[in-house]
Order: C-alpha cells, then structure tokens, then sequence
C-alpha cells in the first residue's frame, strides 16, 4: 500500500508550470495533469525531471483522463514510469473503473520493476460515479481518496447531494473524501465551500489557484474526520491483493 501523505490540499497544474513556483504555494499534493493537450508531449517529461532536481524527495500525483477518452491507459502506464504517488482517474464511473485501472498499474509496475502496489490511487466521480457510488467500496486496496467532478453551482441541491454522496461513499470503503474544484473566484464564498466541506466530513479538496491553498489549509487543518482505515477480507479481494 502506497503511504498515505496529508490530504488538505491538491492543486492540480499544467505541465507547462515552474516547479518552483508550484513547490512555494505550500500545497500538500501536486497534481499534474496529463488531461489536456500538453499531457501527450514531453512537457510532462521535462516538468517531472525539473521537479526531481528540486523535490528529490516528493513524488507527484498524476490526473489521468477517464476510460471514455481511450488516453486513461497511457495515462497510467506514464504514471508508474515516472513513479506517480497516486494516479486521479477522471470520470470515474464505478468501482469497475477503479478494478480496471487497478489492473493496468500492477501490470506496469510490473514491467517497470517496481513494488506492486506502490501507485495508489484516486477516484474521481462523474455524475454517473455518483449515482453508483457504493460501488467504490472494497473495489481496490489501492484506493486512497474518492473525489468528485465539478458539476455546476457547488451550493446548489444537486452539489449538496453528491457531496453528500461521496461523503457516505468515501466513509464506507474507510478512505479519504475530497471536494470539488471551486468555479468561483470569490474568497468569501470560496472560504464557505471549504467549512462546508470540512464539515461533511471531507479531508480536503481539489483545486487549480495556488492562491486557494491557504484557504483549504486552514479549513482543512487538524485531523481528519473520516475513518482512518478499513479492512478487507481475502474472500473480496481485489485485483491488486
């Protein structure tokens, strides 16, 4: 099992960022993202590389595209090749998705020569992840946090509801939950999402400003809400086991 690092905050950045103006926003995870354009190019390479001679200690989260987008695999594969702590699966639609990718890591890990299972990972939910999200518990060992998309307004009833959701989800398979990226660019609203989420159990939330980091930081700070681990019986095991 990958060691399980603080949760408050995971800024999500483009391969195109400094890696020490990222390292000073003071972000407990950092995600890099293979989703867009930039992620099929050897900027990702060349940022990882950068970020090694800098951080030679701290190993970066990778987002990865959702199995829809046909690049989720790739995604993965790279991740292990550059010894990614977690792979964040976008568009999560089941526990099935987390099994599938859970297959892909052991098999690279294996080709790689690392310790299989040193990738944890990630499930982001999309709108259909949510309505299945009990599906989510006991569908890894390698399953660390379960997030959630932005879906719109993250006050309206439909957000408070897959907040509420993930919540439930992420308590039940004895993992980490964490909140959407924010669409505002109001501090004071901001600043509520972030009590609000805390508040329902959330151990941190996603983001993409580094200017939000403080925020979450301090909403989020203390110990964790949720429970601090689960245990699986062999007779349930999934791939990874």
């Amino acid at each position: 099992m990958p060691k399980l690092l603080k949760t408050r905050s995971w800024l999500i950045v483009e391969p195109s960022a400094d890696p020490a103006e990222i390292h000073s926003s003071g972000a407990d995870r950092i995600v890099l993202d293979l989703t867009g354009k930039a992620g099929a190019s050897g900027m990702v390479t060349n940022f990882c590389r950068k970020w090694k001679e800098f951080c030679p200690n701290d190993r970066l989260d990778l987002l990865v595209p959702p199995f829809s987008s046909g690049d989720a695999e790739k995604g993965a594969e790279l991740a292990v090749q550059l010894n990614a702590n977690t792979v964040l699966l976008a568009g999560a639609r089941s526990g099935a998705d987390i099994q599938r990718l859970d297959v892909i890591l052991r098999v690279a890990e294996v080709r790689t020569g690392v310790v299989v299972g040193s990738t944890g990972i990630v499930a982001l939910a999309s709108s259909a992840g949510i309505l299945t999200a009990d599906s989510f518990e006991r569908c890894s060992i390698r399953l660390q946090a379960i997030g959630r998309e932005n879906q719109g307004d993250p006050l309206s009833d439909t957000a408070r509801l897959a907040r509420a959701t993930i919540g439930l989800a992420a308590s039940a398979a004895g993992v980490a939950a964490l909140d959407a990226i924010s669409p505002t660019g109001d501090e004071a609203v901001f600043q509520s999402e972030c009590v609000i989420a805390r508040e329902n159990g959330f151990a941190g939330k996603l983001c993409r400003q580094p200017s939000q980091i403080p925020v979450i930081n301090h909403a989020f700070d203390g110990p964790a809400p949720g429970p601090a681990g689960r245990t699986i019986s062999k007779t349930s095991a999934p791939p990874s086991a």
